[in-house]
């Protein structure tokens, strides 16, 4: 066996959280290329050259990525990773994107519907209007829990996107 010093450590732990935060960026980007299409935003067609505006709003939505939501009461989880204001439903979703291990699949996916409970009922008070939490959790090889289809429908990924979310992870 080889031997492992401190520093082999540190680096493959970095390369770990490098290659979880790439994976992590790549499916928020895939969900805002779907988002601004649906939402009839100038995009571009293709998910390689597509890249990632903070904030974005037309007639139909605004759309925020990774952005503090500024509320009337201090809460401290207000920076969800996607934030769509759908102007003609007068509906705000909060979409929580989580890439894990197998170990931490079901655990990941619950915190991540809980961690913005806060926000949505301030946003719901603040907007007038329904507000929804949805994660997008799945494993770095795929796997996702038995509630990922019910979460699938509500975002209404068609399965070639979910196929090609998929790919990129393995």
């Amino acid at each position: 066996m080889k031997n492992c010093k401190i520093t082999d450590i540190k680096i493959y732990g970095n390369m770990l959280g490098h290659d979880y935060t790439r994976r992590h960026n790549e499916v928020v980007r895939c969900l805002h290329l779907l988002l601004l299409n649906r939402y009839k935003f100038k995009s571009s067609k293709r998910i390689r050259s597509h890249s990632v505006q903070e904030i974005l709003d037309n007639e139909y939505a605004e759309i925020r990525v990774d952005t503090r939501i500024k509320t009337d009461v201090k809460i401290r989880n207000n920076r969800p990773e996607i934030f769509i204001l759908d102007k003609k439903k007068n509906k705000i979703t909060l979409i929580e994107v989580g890439i894990t291990s197998q170990d931490s699949l079901q655990i990941v996916e619950t915190e991540k519907l809980r961690k913005y409970d806060l926000l949505a009922n301030e946003l719901g008070l603040i907007y007038k209007c329904s507000v929804e939490i949805i994660p997008y959790v799945m494993t770095w090889d795929g796997i996702v829990t038995k509630y990922h289809k019910s979460h699938l429908k509500r975002l209404e990924i068609p399965m070639n996107v979910e196929a090609y979310i998929q790919s990129i992870l393995l």
